[in-house]
């Protein structure tokens, strides 16, 4: 847990059935709060977790005091900087000594109970263009398996933009997982034109990855792709589509 100047501010809130006694457990600090077209430093470092530069997605990169330091990262074909952040998990602890029920997954960083791996693109002037969110590989088999569905809810939540989808088929070396196969993308725009978006989700296996040992056959657990990707970015950039 990165050290605080100050108390973190704790929200709780009962959600369904009160009769259960659940409590749900909300972030101080979540990328929908990241305000784009703002200075970065606008993001307090003291509301998050840990800073890291970004790997397009992929796990943390070298870690990072303050967002103040982007600059340390480097730029992408764009020209923006990724760096990632967890959100502050000082509210597990808290939900832990609760005895709780509670879904708060990867430290709390999570959106629509799925574990992913969030970040902001920063230009060279500091100002905040986008955001990024892609659902966390390290986490069980089993909850890997769930990651494709994660498209559904960025579907519903930008279901005004006019969204663009479509299937992309099968590559070289590509197998469905059992009789399925999922690689779709939508491209969308907000209604005012000023921000572009694109959501990539995946379920198939990779070439080289087989279902079963050659030699054993034993089967090979978590063999398989199952990924959402959100990209948002702000007019004149677009938003970058795979890894």
């Amino acid at each position: 847990m990165r050290s605080k100047t100050f108390p973190a501010l704790i929200c709780l809130s009962l959600a369904g059935h009160s009769a259960l006694g659940q409590v749900q457990i909300e972030p101080v600090f979540s990328i929908w709060d990241v305000q784009l077209g703002q200075p970065v430093a606008q993001i307090s470092d003291g509301v998050v977790g840990e800073i890291a530069c970004g790997t397009n997605g992929g796990p943390p990169g070298q870690m990072l005091a303050s967002f103040a330091d982007f600059e340390t990262c480097p730029p992408e074909p764009s020209g923006l900087r990724e760096v990632t952040f967890n959100y502050d998990d000082e509210q597990d602890y808290i939900a832990m000594a609760l005895e709780v029920g509670y879904k708060f997954l990867q430290g709390g960083t999570s959106v629509f109970a799925h574990p992913v791996i969030v970040s902001v693109l920063i230009d060279e002037a500091g100002i905040v263009r986008g955001r990024r969110i892609v659902t966390d590989d390290r986490i069980a088999i089993n909850d890997r398996r769930t990651a494709v569905t994660l498209i559904r809810n960025f579907k519903a939540r930008y279901g005004s933009w006019s969204l663009d989808c479509a299937d992309i088929a099968m590559k070289e070396g590509e197998q469905p997982v059992g009789n399925q196969f999922i690689h779709e993308i939508c491209i969308g725009q907000s209604p005012d034109g000023g921000t572009r978006i694109a959501i990539e989700a995946s379920y198939l296996r990779k070439k080289g990855q087989r279902a079963l040992n050659l030699e054993t056959q034993a089967v090979n657990k978590g063999y398989f792709e199952s990924k959402t990707r959100y990209d948002e970015v702000l007019v004149p950039y677009d938003p970058v589509v795979g890894p």
